[in-house]
């Protein structure tokens, strides 16, 4: 029996069982955090980091040794030429807008080849219609539809890589609202090899959110040109209170860095005011917390799986980013849901997560995040819209010890409701 919270012996019982599942894929994430842990540490002693580098400048940020030596310990670990980790970028959407604004020109192709991108890129593309997209700026737009199963189309891939010859192919790894596998290194890399003969001048770029430090591997080394994500998700440790980065070749980064300034300064401009600190602590300690959120994920899997739902990925899937989506059929378990996630919140845990419209989303959402960095994906926090198959998309846990709780009692919330409706049947 749990002394601070109350479960079920059903949600006990299931959880104690899912438990014994999952031990020894956690095993293996511990193994993949080592490796990712001490390569960090090795990229902090090479670089020589030290307390002066934590003060911060102001104003324009001339020499700024802090931030550029961060922006060193991001392409170490990323097996990058360079790159950029600013606290300027605002969110992962933000973060690759400034990539696709700073290397497509007009009349530039630009083909998805997972299918549409994720809801809030589509107005930055021109999908759907926003002033401002590259789409007012004569960037064409492709995509390639996925398989029915919801894989990568390789041979359509290839094929219309060889008959378009798009200037930039794009991959999403991570599943975004769709109930589609991600993406693992070497899915992204059969991608790279079905691109690189046909189109060797296409760059490729990779949308990495939620994926980076899940596996041993970083995709720039599988034939990825260049990639970028959010610091608020895996790549900031749960420390970082903003920020994101774009890593890969150096003719690409500096071409990104004069979309966030400004042409001709690039990065040497950008001030780091007071959070070159919580960057730091936050990349030291990103593939720690990300080994957090896995495990967090493969017992959420196990879990519901032996409750009878249907989850993506199983708990025995090797995994590519931190998401995991449990098809819940239902709006009203949808809410359930997520209202025992808030409820096991450190923050906020007193709150009822309601759904709501959202900038960016054509459907009413409903998040629930009781997180120290608002909106932060890689504390443990629960979101969808409310629409079929009413599917939870479900992400982070800064400690396992505590997301284990909060999806114990979203578990026993969601049993709750069919109790309440079996009841009312009576």
């Amino acid at each position: 029996m749990n002394p601070f919270f109350q479960f079920s012996e059903t949600i006990e019982s299931a959880a104690d069982k899912a438990l014994e599942l999952c031990a020894d894929h956690f095993a293996e994430i511990e193994r993949i955090k080592e490796y990712n842990q001490q390569k960090m540490l090795k990229a902090f002693q090479q670089y020589g980091v030290s307390e002066s580098m934590f003060s911060g400048s102001t104003g324009y940020g001339y020499d700024d040794r802090g931030r550029d030596t961060l922006d060193k310990i991001y392409a170490f670990v990323f097996d990058a030429e360079d790159a950029l980790a600013r606290h300027n970028f605002m969110s992962g959407t933000h973060t690759l807008t400034v990539a696709l604004f700073g290397m497509l020109r007009p009349g530039d192709l630009m083909l998805s080849v997972t299918g549409t991108p994720y809801d809030t890129i589509q107005p930055v593309i021109g999908i759907t219609e926003c002033s401002g997209s590259l789409k007012d700026f004569g960037v064409k737009y492709s995509e390639v539809a996925l398989k029915p199963d919801g894989t990568v189309d390789l041979e359509a891939v290839k094929k219309t890589v060889a008959e378009q010859q798009p200037k930039m192919v794009y991959i999403q790894r991570s599943k975004g609202y769709a109930n589609r596998p991600s993406l693992r290194v070497k899915e992204i890399k059969a991608i790279c090899d079905a691109v690189k003969p046909v189109s060797p001048d296409t760059v490729i770029m990779l949308d990495n959110c939620y994926g980076e430090f899940t596996e041993y591997e970083s995709p720039l080394t599988v034939g990825v040109d260049i990639m970028a994500g959010s610091m608020i998700k895996n790549a900031g440790g749960g420390i970082a209170p903003t920020g994101g980065y774009i890593a890969g070749r150096a003719d690409l980064v500096e071409l990104c860095s004069y979309r966030l300034s400004s042409p001709g300064t690039g990065r040497e401009l950008g001030c780091t005011l007071g959070v070159l600190r919580e960057m730091y602590m936050g990349a030291f300690h990103a593939p720690a917390v990300t080994a957090e959120a896995i495990k967090s994920a493969v017992f959420a899997s196990a879990l519901f799986e032996i409750l009878g739902y249907d989850v993506e990925p199983s708990y025995k899937t090797k995994r590519g980013d931190i998401i995991d989506v449990i098809t819940l059929g239902s709006p009203e378990k949808l809410c359930a849901f997520c209202r025992g996630i808030q409820a096991g919140s450190p923050i906020d845990s007193f709150a009822t997560p309601t759904p709501a419209p959202m900038p960016g989303y054509e459907s009413d959402v409903i998040m629930a995040a009781g997180a120290f960095t608002l909106g932060s994906s890689i504390e443990m926090s629960a979101d969808g819209p409310l629409r079929e198959p009413y599917a939870v998309y479900l992400q982070g846990g800064l400690s396992f010890a505590t997301a284990k709780v909060s999806i114990m009692l979203a578990a026993q919330e969601v049993e709750r409701l069919g109790d309440q409706n079996l009841e009312m049947r009576n």
